[in-house]
């Protein structure tokens, strides 16, 4: 008996000296990686979020995002420089602008409702020019079986075509589902058009009612506890990074043994909070976006 308690923590010790101690968050030993979680509507609040690392200097070296995350991580990647607030509203602008012109070429009635959200009529009905999928700003209009390639060609004409690998002012990385004969697998776009890779990681059905699903066809991923707030795929695609999450998923952070980053974790409780609400960029905006500062910069205090 003895002895095989003796071996027992012999094996224990000898497994404890080969696995290596969680290394400590540190912004100056290390690239610090910024990891965006999905959260609906309420993920604008990520834009508060970054505009506290930049009032407090943050050091940020690159960005990983899904869903809402994507988009967000996205705007300020591609011009770490400009406020991601401008460049939300501007992209939503651009968004509803485009919406409007399909529309009037397809011979659909608009009117433009509070805070310059477009809105189709059909049948003496409006409805709605602008709602979310797991996060991410997406068109319902008449013209559905155009919504998710508009959002992705506009958003490839704000970016001007930028492509993650070629010379972005940051890195830039997301994840998404590919459709199987089985089910779905996590794929990662760390090369491509920007626009292309966001627009795979905010492939939700429910949302684009004819967006076609099935082998080799993206998926919105946020339904995956893992990749709901990413640091378990960033850690693995760039191993030894500081992550600093921002969560507002809702959700508990999901690792696991095999994730080795230091790890430093910005909660921020989801709003209740309309999409349409979101869109019109009016009050209920400014309440989320604020909600993300303030609990970011109170997280930084704690430092």
């Amino acid at each position: 008996m003895r002895r095989a308690i003796l071996v027992v923590l012999i094996l224990s010790l000898a497994g404890c000296a080969h696995e290596p101690a969680q290394p400590r968050f540190d912004f100056k030993a290390r690239r610090t990686c910024l990891v965006l979680s999905v959260g609906g509507p309420a993920g604008v609040a990520h834009i508060g979020a970054i505009a506290a690392l930049k009032e407090a200097h943050v050091p940020i070296d690159c960005v990983v995002g899904n869903s809402m995350g994507a988009l967000v991580g996205s705007l300020y990647a591609t011009a770490p420089g400009e406020d991601v607030d401008a460049r939300f509203r501007a992209f939503v602008g651009a968004y509803t602008d485009a919406t409007k012109r399909e529309a009037l070429r397809n011979g659909i009635g608009l009117g433009l409702i509070a805070g310059g959200v477009a809105a189709a009529k059909v049948g003496g009905k409006a409805a709605p020019a602008l709602a979310f999928a797991g996060g991410a700003a997406l068109g319902v209009m008449a013209t559905e079986k155009l919504e998710h390639e508009r959002m992705v060609r506009v958003l490839d004409e704000f970016f001007h075509g930028a492509r993650i690998e070629a010379g972005l002012p940051m890195r830039f990385m997301t994840f998404y589902q590919e459709g199987t004969n089985t089910g779905v697998v996590s794929r990662r776009a760390d090369s491509g058009p920007v626009a292309a890779a966001v627009g795979a990681s905010v492939a939700n059905p429910l949302i684009f009612a004819t967006l076609a699903i099935g082998p080799g066809r993206p998926i919105d991923p946020g339904a995956d506890r893992v990749s709901a707030t990413p640091v378990q795929d960033a850690c693995a695609a760039l191993p030894g990074v500081n992550l600093l999450a921002i969560n507002v998923s809702g959700q508990p952070i999901f690792t696991d043994a095999t994730m080795k980053c230091p790890l430093l974790e910005v909660r921020i409780d989801p709003q209740p909070v309309a999409p349409q609400e979101v869109m019109e960029l009016g009050d209920a905006y400014r309440r989320v976006v604020e909600g993300g500062r303030a609990a970011t910069r109170a997280a930084l205090a704690r430092l």
